[in-house]
């Protein structure tokens, strides 16, 4: 197993995308702290992951706050005794016209997909100097490669979050950290569905032709990615087999997205 008794923090891990990385981290013999606002969904991905045999923690995260996420690293440090791994995944999106858009859609978007990003990289890190090693993956999307219309606020994170990937790669290269970012395409989750079925309204089209037109035509595999397809590319950034990889942008997209 490649992580084996490695420690790790999946933010988001109650969702579709996070479960899996967090179930995949797991079967690699990592020990994961599965975070999440809606304890629930973290305590049931904690269940899925220790009936597979796997080990680990649930706690209830506001990323958003300092405060949290600082508990967060204290907390598991106290456990576990170190932080080897940070997945951000926490994340969302909110369609709209700039047109109407509401300065609360921006200002939430910001703070979860962004902020929260800044803020748990902040909490682990110094843990991680220390040591003078770690792995640091933060989850962007092909949208913060590209825009796309009705987007702009959780396009602006995503590309944000790749500019963050960058500048913290390049500053925490010395201390043996490296931090990537995984960009993946649509993804059969609900996040995707509850985006699409948005942006279909927004172009007064069905589910089917938004989901055609906007991703499947454009995609040379031909399919939405599945969650696994991300996780075990978070994998292999987690692991030795990329130790010498740091600031770099993964596409999990199927080709969608090819720079």
């Amino acid at each position: 197993m490649r992580l084996e008794n490695k420690v790790a923090i999946v933010t988001g891990g109650g969702g579709s995308i996070g479960r899996e990385i967090a179930l995949e981290l797991a079967r690699e013999g990592a020990i994961v702290t599965v975070v999440d606002l809606d304890q629930a969904k973290a305590e049931s991905t904690l269940k899925m992951i220790k009936t597979s045999g796997g080990r680990g923690k649930a706690f209830t995260v506001n990323v958003t706050s300092k405060q949290e996420t600082i508990r967060m690293a204290d907390l598991v440090n106290k456990e576990f005794k170190s932080i080897d791994i940070l997945v951000n995944c926490a994340g969302t999106d909110i369609k709209g016209s700039i047109i109407d858009l509401p300065e609360s859609t921006w200002d939430f978007l910001m703070s979860l997909n962004l902020k929260g990003v800044f803020l748990c990289t902040q909490a682990v890190v110094g843990a991680m100097v220390t040591k003078r090693s770690g792995r640091i993956i933060n989850i962007s999307s092909i949208a913060g490669k590209t825009g796309e219309p009705f987007t702009s606020p959780y396009c602006a994170t995503k590309f944000g979050v790749i500019g963050f990937t960058q500048s913290v790669a390049m500053e925490l290269g010395k201390d043996g950290i490296t931090v990537n970012a995984v960009c993946p395409g649509p993804v059969e989750s609900e996040l995707i569905k509850a985006s699409i079925e948005q942006s279909a309204k927004l172009n007064n089209k069905t589910y089917e032709q938004e989901l055609y037109d906007k991703f499947l035509s454009s995609t040379p595999m031909g399919r939405m990615a599945k969650p696994g397809d991300i996780a075990k590319a978070v994998v292999f950034l987690a692991s030795d087999d990329a130790a010498f990889i740091t600031g770099s942008t993964i596409n999990v997209s199927g080709g969608k997205e090819v720079h």
